[in-house]
C-alpha cells in the first residue's frame, strides 16, 4: 500500500459526497469575518505604534 505524502484542503474540508457542509461553510465565513476584522485594525496599531515612536 503506498502512503500519500499531502493532502490537498479540498480533500479535507469536503464528505464523501463531494459537497461541504453547512458547518464547514460556516467556519469558513467565521474566517473571512475574522481576517476582515484584523485587516481594519491594522491602520490602528500602524498609527499608534508610529505615534509612540514619535514618527508621526
Amino acid at each position: 500500500m503506498e502512503a500519500k505524502s499531502m493532502v490537498g484542503s479540498d480533500e479535507v474540508h469536503k464528505h464523501a459526497d463531494g459537497v461541504g457542509c453547512t458547518e464547514c461553510s460556516r467556519r469558513v465565513a467565521d474566517e473571512e469575518i475574522a481576517f476582515a476584522f484584523l485587516l481594519a485594525l491594522v491602520p490602528v496599531i500602524t498609527l499608534t505604534l508610529f505615534g509612540n515612536m514619535g514618527l508621526l
